[in-house]
């Protein structure tokens, strides 16, 4: 196993969906991200959710600005 810290990216919604993928770089981190909950979505306190209230991502490995440097 290898030094390099992944990332996590988990979407969740209120129905209780979810599914969690792991990438080495922030790219396809952040076009998994933007693809669920658009390029601007609500920022919370640890969370990113859409705007209709549905989806949620929660990331580790990086923060949620770098997935989603539009919505800062």
């Amino acid at each position: 196993m290898n030094d390099q810290t992944r990332i996590k990216v988990r979407y969740s919604t209120v129905d209780r969906y979810s599914e969690t993928r792991e990438f080495d770089t922030i790219e396809p981190a952040r076009e998994f991200a933007q693809s669920w909950l658009g390029r601007h979505p609500e920022m919370g306190c640890g969370y990113a959710i859409s705007g209709d209230g549905i989806g949620k991502i929660e990331v580790a490995g990086t923060t949620l600005a770098t997935l989603f440097p539009e919505a800062v």
